[in-house]
């Protein structure tokens, strides 16, 4: 199952990836957009998410580039 759904929205705040054995989760999410155009323009492809290894290293991943990169996951549904 790829992070992404069909509208570009993240499906799971925590997953495990199936290629690494891993589990992520996702703790930041910041709009790159520019406030000086019009907000009609803004796009979710814009936005930047931080993604925190089980391990502590971040890395911070454009969104059509972590659907690129998580593309076989299995996600964690948080009892919180």
């Amino acid at each position: 199952m790829n992070i992404l759904d069909e509208r570009l929205s993240i499906r799971f705040m925590e997953f495990k990836c199936l290629d690494t054995n891993r589990i992520y989760r996702v703790v930041e999410t910041i709009s790159t957009f520019d406030l000086k155009q019009p907000h009609y323009f803004d796009k979710v492809t814009e936005c930047k998410d931080t993604v925190k290894r089980d391990d502590g290293v971040r890395r911070s991943f454009k969104r059509e580039q972590l659907g690129e990169r998580f593309k076989n996951i299995e996600g964690i549904i948080s009892k919180y």
